[in-house]
């Protein structure tokens, strides 16, 4: 199929594709600039539809936006959000299968209504499991490389791959998952069932976990930083205190009084703000420690 021009492609797909859309309703922070696509597939036809007509050069996949700072400059990328039609979670063969835009949320809670443990730890991140699998996203001493067994993936061809786990290298936080690839869904591995009351128990504590030591109700990227996995026992949040960073403040930009890894965006400041802060955490933790805080967030 003939490669042809996006005004042609948007016709066909109709309302799933915007032209110079803003994105600040798709980042948890607020704020963004516009992108000269905005591409929100309903099912996988359009999806590969999309691909297999329009030569992209350059894409951002992006999730519920949970963990996105977006710069307020116009974005001139393809910036795709897969729809509600990837969003379902099943059982097969005693497993669960859940799609990319599926809320990790969503999939504790069918774990916990089927009796499936270890997917407890889920019920406390924010976002979708597509963008769960590319940053390994996890908390309490539990992640996403702990329960995957496969990753579907479709590529900017439209050519549709399956990723076994031993394909996959994870680390904390990250993994080589080629960023060009779009995730289709995940299916994890089989874990051991339980009874409901103790799995439920288990995500109560969590939650009440996250709820003593974590920001709500506050615009948020959530953890700004990495916790550091060398040079320090510290965590970043400890790192941000020791040095003072915790009270820094650009414009608007500023720091939660309840977790000082977390940027607190309630004032509204612009993405420029939000990066003077966090460059100059950087600077000044690395000037008097040596110690180079990497970015949980994703600055696009």
């Amino acid at each position: 199929m003939q490669k042809s021009g996006i005004s042609k492609i948007a016709n066909y797909l109709k309302d799933q594709i915007k032209l110079d859309y803003n994105l600040s309703k798709n980042s948890w922070f607020g704020i963004g600039g516009n992108s000269s696509i905005f591409f929100q597939p309903k099912n996988k036809e359009a999806l590969k539809y999309f691909l297999l007509n329009y030569k992209i050069k350059k894409n951002i996949i992006i999730g519920s936006g949970s963990n996105i700072l977006f710069k307020e400059t116009n974005n001139k990328d393809i910036v795709i959000k897969l729809g509600p039609g990837f969003t379902n979670i099943k059982e097969i063969n005693g497993k669960i299968f859940a799609e990319s835009a599926a809320l990790k949320s969503k999939v504790s809670e069918f774990a916990l209504k089927n009796s499936y443990s270890k997917f407890e730890f889920m019920s406390c991140i924010p976002g979708t499991i597509g963008g769960g699998v590319i940053m390994n996203a996890g908390c309490f001493g539990s992640e996403f490389s702990d329960v995957i067994e496969e990753v579907y993936a479709i590529t900017l061809n439209g050519d549709e791959i399956i990723l076994k786990k031993s394909e996959i290298k994870f680390e904390y936080r990250k993994s080589n998952i080629n960023e060009n690839l779009i995730i289709l869904g995940v299916l994890f591995a089989k874990t051991k069932k339980n009874n409901s009351d103790k799995i439920l128990e288990k995500i109560n504590i969590l939650k009440s976990k996250k709820k003593k030591n974590q920001p709500s109700s506050i615009k948020t990227g959530g953890s700004t930083f990495k916790n550091p996995t060398y040079g320090t026992s510290l965590k970043a949040w400890q790192l941000i205190k020791k040095y003072n960073c915790d009270t820094l403040r650009f414009g608007k930009a500023k720091y939660s009084s309840k977790h000082c890894n977390f940027i607190d965006n309630t004032e509204k400041a612009s993405s420029e703000e939000i990066e003077q802060l966090i460059k100059e955490t950087q600077k000044k933790i690395f000037l008097q420690s040596g110690i180079k805080l990497e970015l949980e967030i994703k600055i696009i």
